[in-house]
């Protein structure tokens, strides 16, 4: 189905009606006030607000990226997409949703740069198509960080569903518009035809539960992390598409998506503990913390007897007690 601003919009439209049907039969599933708390449930100019900025970002990322594509390879695309994290990042450092740390920026590099490999290859050039991919980038770092601030900063009761309440009419009425401005042929029969009215429903109720899981994952963790999940989900893809299919892939993508597998655990260890990190870089860091794993199992933990588990001693001179437990 080649016309994603009407697909995405058929997703949106879908979510609303779905919404709208839960809200009817348990409306405490969706209310975005909390009596206990003092909040009182969002107005409809207060939800658009809210809800009005992300619609718009979302919509300038999926326009200029679909320009962008009639400009500029598949690869150079994908090059330019993996700047993605990095992008995220660094608006939430603006925008106070994340706190600037140079490890943390490191190992963003890192993976970065390993997917950036993985899509080398042909790139067709073009100025005009470049700019717009980045505009796309920068649109989704902005809807990202735009949600996650909402989601978390607003004072609202914002549940997964809630948020879907507040989100998706908004992006439907917008992408309307836009598909009408550009991209009509999508309206089409023989385009809805051509994939089928079930396997479209179907796909729909999947955006639905996954547009939950998206929010979910940004309102418990971070943008930055669901960003970052999104690099491996592509790896798992890709890993199952040549398992499964046969698919062949070069030495080249193999090496970038393997350095990003490693920054990304680089990444797990630095934003545990970045001050720790941004002190000592991230090579000693990783290297202390090895020498701690290493030692650990035989300074700080007593000798196992049967049917005994054993926990660490607490080395300090005010405990009172080992954490030795009995079964």
């Amino acid at each position: 189905f080649k016309h994603p601003i009407w697909l995405t919009f058929w997703h949106q439209f879908v979510s609303t009606l779905l919404i709208l049907a839960l809200r009817l039969v348990r409306p405490g599933l969706v209310a975005t006030g909390d009596d206990k708390a003092g909040i009182p449930p969002l107005t409809a100019m207060r939800a658009i607000q809210i809800g009005l900025p992300v619609a718009a970002a979302q919509c300038v990322g999926l326009m200029a990226g679909n320009v962008a594509v009639m400009h500029i390879s598949v690869s150079f695309c994908q090059m330019i997409k993996a700047w993605t994290p990095a992008c995220v990042y660094t608006i939430g450092c603006f925008m106070g949703n994340s706190k600037w740390s140079l490890s943390v920026a490191k190992s963003l590099l890192g993976i970065t740069f390993g997917l950036t490999i993985t899509s080398l290859g042909e790139m067709q050039f073009d100025r005009y198509g470049f700019f717009m991919q980045v505009v796309a980038l920068v649109s989704e770092g902005l809807r990202i960080n735009l949600l996650e601030l909402r989601l978390k900063s607003q004072g609202y009761k914002l549940n997964p569903l809630s948020s879907i309440m507040v989100f998706a009419p908004m992006t439907a009425s917008l992408l309307l518009i836009c598909g009408f401005l550009l991209d009509r042929d999508g309206l089409s029969v023989e385009a809805i035809e051509r994939i089928g009215q079930l396997t479209l429903l179907a796909n729909a109720f999947i955006a639905f539960a996954l547009n939950i899981a998206i929010y979910l994952a940004i309102q418990v963790a971070s943008g930055l992390v669901f960003t970052l999940a999104g690099v491996v989900k592509d790896i798992m893809i890709i890993s199952s598409s040549v398992v499964v299919f046969g698919t062949i892939i070069s030495p080249l993508q193999v090496s970038g998506y393997s350095l990003a597998l490693v920054a990304l655990q680089v990444y797990g260890q630095v934003s545990k503990a970045t001050a720790s990190f941004d002190q000592t870089g991230i090579m000693l860091g990783l290297w202390e913390l090895t020498k701690e794993v290493w030692t650990r199992p035989e300074d700080q933990i007593e000798p196992r007897e049967e049917g005994e588990v054993v926990g660490l001693k607490i080395d300090s001179a005010d405990a009172t007690a080992t954490n030795n437990g009995r079964v």
